[in-house]
């Protein structure tokens, strides 16, 4: 299941999908339901230097921030980091339940807790948030080439109350550059993080301008990137590439 297939699913149970927005994932629902070109992926990851997080493309230099990061994605670029490192002694004995019930979870599996949990309790509210938060992790912001969900995900099943204040931003950029540059030092073909948000930063810039003050308008970048803007776009980089 894609994301964008499982906010069809949200879109049909509005308790549901009230609280992803709650939880300030909701910019993600503007992610497109088909697979965007790897070749083009591929195209900016080629192009992208490790010791500057720069993508230089046609004397164009796009710099990628952790600001840019959330701008993008519709994420908070501020607050708390999340610390990745967890201490099974030091949680409390909820949290302890929780690390233990969610490590080493599969997509289908915490897809199928999405769907088959009720709102009904404030026990399944939680329940559905973690899946929620592992979930769209593994499928999107952190995703790897693994059946399972990541170590670094884990954490952030932690302090839900304070979940819009925490630097997601940061938590993605932390997992994709070390990814890229393990990636191009060992010249692995499977890259793993939000490769697709190297894309939307680059796009937006190229389009806007760095200091555009439409581009300051918009949001979040995902809602601009979108449908035929989106495949127009897409359609002129493949030309180029030809």
């Amino acid at each position: 299941m894609t994301v964008a297939t499982m906010f069809d699913y949200l879109n049909e149970n509005s308790d549901k999908r009230a609280l992803v927005d709650h939880m300030g994932f909701g910019a993600l629902s503007h992610l497109p339901n088909n697979n965007v070109d790897q070749v083009l992926l591929k195209h900016l990851f080629d192009r992208y230097d490790i010791y500057d997080n720069t993508i230089y493309s046609d004397a164009v230099a796009v710099k990628i921030t952790t600001k840019k990061i959330g701008d993008a994605l519709g994420l908070s670029s501020n607050g708390t980091p999340y610390d990745t490192r967890v201490v099974r002694k030091k949680l409390s004995p909820e949290d302890q339940v929780a690390h233990k019930f969610f490590q080493g979870k599969t997509t289908v599996a915490l897809q199928d807790l999405i769907k088959s949990t009720p709102l009904d309790t404030d026990d399944n509210r939680k329940l559905f948030m973690w899946s929620f938060v592992c979930f769209i992790q593994k499928v999107f912001l952190l995703p790897n080439s693994t059946a399972n969900i990541t170590p670094t995900t884990l954490p952030t099943i932690f302090d839900l109350e304070n979940i819009r204040s925490r630097n997601w931003a940061l938590h993605v950029h932390n997992f994709l550059l070390p990814e890229l540059k393990k990636a191009k030092q060992n010249k692995t073909v499977a890259i793993h993080g939000c490769i697709y948000v190297l894309m939307i930063i680059y796009f937006h810039e190229t389009h806007f301008g760095e200091n555009s003050k439409e581009a300051d308008a918009q949001a979040t970048w995902l809602a601009y990137w979108t449908g035929e803007t989106l495949k127009n776009r897409l359609k002129q980089e493949k030309n180029l590439k030809q």
